[in-house]
Protein backbone atom coordinates (compact mmCIF):
# COMPACT_ATOMS: atom_id res chain seq x y z
CA UNK A 1 0.00 0.00 0.00
CA UNK A 2 2.88 2.47 0.64
CA UNK A 3 4.69 1.57 -2.34
CA UNK A 4 1.37 2.60 -4.73
CA UNK A 5 0.85 5.46 -2.80
CA UNK A 6 4.40 6.85 -2.80
CA UNK A 7 4.19 5.96 -6.87
CA UNK A 8 0.80 7.73 -7.05
CA UNK A 9 2.56 10.50 -5.28
CA UNK A 10 6.00 11.09 -7.69
CA UNK A 11 3.67 9.95 -10.90
CA UNK A 12 0.95 13.31 -9.81
CA UNK A 13 4.36 15.96 -9.15
CA UNK A 14 5.82 15.03 -12.31
CA UNK A 15 3.09 15.50 -14.30
CA UNK A 16 2.40 18.99 -12.46
CA UNK A 17 6.48 19.40 -13.07
CA UNK A 18 5.60 19.28 -16.75
CA UNK A 19 2.31 21.04 -17.03
CA UNK A 20 4.19 23.90 -15.25
CA UNK A 21 6.56 24.24 -17.81
CA UNK A 22 3.55 25.33 -20.49
CA UNK A 23 2.55 27.82 -17.98
CA UNK A 24 5.86 29.55 -17.55
CA UNK A 25 6.17 29.66 -21.64
CA UNK A 26 2.75 30.60 -21.68
CA UNK A 27 2.73 33.44 -18.71
CA UNK A 28 1.39 36.60 -19.88
CA UNK A 29 3.92 39.19 -17.96
CA UNK A 30 7.34 38.77 -15.94
CA UNK A 31 5.59 39.22 -12.69
CA UNK A 32 3.69 36.04 -12.98
CA UNK A 33 6.37 34.49 -14.48
CA UNK A 34 8.26 34.80 -11.54
CA UNK A 35 5.88 33.70 -9.33
CA UNK A 36 5.31 30.81 -11.27
CA UNK A 37 8.94 29.80 -11.21
CA UNK A 38 9.13 29.92 -7.98
CA UNK A 39 6.02 27.06 -7.79
CA UNK A 40 7.83 25.32 -10.64
CA UNK A 41 11.26 25.43 -8.76
CA UNK A 42 9.03 24.18 -5.55
CA UNK A 43 7.70 21.20 -7.42
CA UNK A 44 10.77 20.38 -9.05
CA UNK A 45 12.46 19.73 -5.57
CA UNK A 46 9.23 18.38 -4.22
CA UNK A 47 9.56 15.62 -6.93
CA UNK A 48 13.06 14.65 -6.65
CA UNK A 49 12.44 14.36 -2.99
CA UNK A 50 9.70 11.92 -3.43
CA UNK A 51 11.83 10.01 -5.97
CA UNK A 52 14.79 9.91 -3.59
CA UNK A 53 12.01 8.10 -0.89
CA UNK A 54 11.04 5.92 -3.54
CA UNK A 55 14.89 4.91 -4.69
CA UNK A 56 16.03 4.72 -1.00
CA UNK A 57 12.91 2.13 0.02
CA UNK A 58 13.59 0.15 -3.19
CA UNK A 59 10.40 1.54 -5.16
CA UNK A 60 12.19 2.66 -8.11
CA UNK A 61 15.06 1.18 -9.47
CA UNK A 62 17.82 2.08 -11.99
CA UNK A 63 19.61 -0.55 -14.33
CA UNK A 64 23.11 -0.28 -15.20
CA UNK A 65 23.17 0.13 -18.84
CA UNK A 66 26.39 -0.88 -20.70
CA UNK A 67 28.63 1.61 -21.65
CA UNK A 68 28.82 0.78 -25.68
CA UNK A 69 24.78 0.76 -25.61
CA UNK A 70 25.39 4.37 -24.40
CA UNK A 71 27.98 5.86 -26.69
CA UNK A 72 25.86 3.93 -29.76
CA UNK A 73 22.84 6.06 -28.31
CA UNK A 74 24.98 9.36 -28.01
CA UNK A 75 25.71 8.98 -31.77
CA UNK A 76 22.58 8.02 -32.92
CA UNK A 77 21.29 11.29 -31.39
CA UNK A 78 24.39 13.20 -32.70
CA UNK A 79 23.54 11.75 -36.32
CA UNK A 80 19.73 13.04 -35.65
CA UNK A 81 20.55 16.43 -34.85
CA UNK A 82 23.34 16.97 -37.30
CA UNK A 83 20.64 16.09 -40.23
Amino acid sequence: MDKLFLMDILEMEKNMAVNMTYALNEASNDTLYQELLEIFESISRMTKEIFNLAYNKNYYSLTKEDSSKIKDTITNLNNELSK
